[in-house]
């Protein structure tokens, strides 16, 4: 048996509609799920869970609601790397 340990690196663009990251969405969001205090943050966090597959812009992403709702999309510009390691 073999076991390989892969690295991928994704390039994902974000869209938000800023307007909805309003100072009670942000004081709300800091309070029931983590203590993010910039859109770039919230971006950074979105683009890292539809790397992992976690979401799309079809979802209720939870912390968020529909992704529609909120202006959420995400763009996969491109596979960066992809590096195997054999362990």
């Amino acid at each position: 048996m073999i076991t390989k340990t892969v690295t991928v690196t994704i390039l994902v663009e974000v869209t938000v509609d800023e307007t909805k990251f309003d100072d009670a969405f942000m004081a709300d969001f800091r309070k029931q799920m983590y203590h993010f205090t910039s859109l770039d943050r919230h971006i950074e966090h979105l683009g890292q869970m539809h790397a992992r597959g976690l979401y799309n812009d079809e979802d209720f992403i939870e912390g968020y609601g529909q992704a529609k709702e909120m202006g959420i999309k995400f763009n996969e510009l491109r596979v960066e790397s992809a590096k195997v390691t054999y362990t």
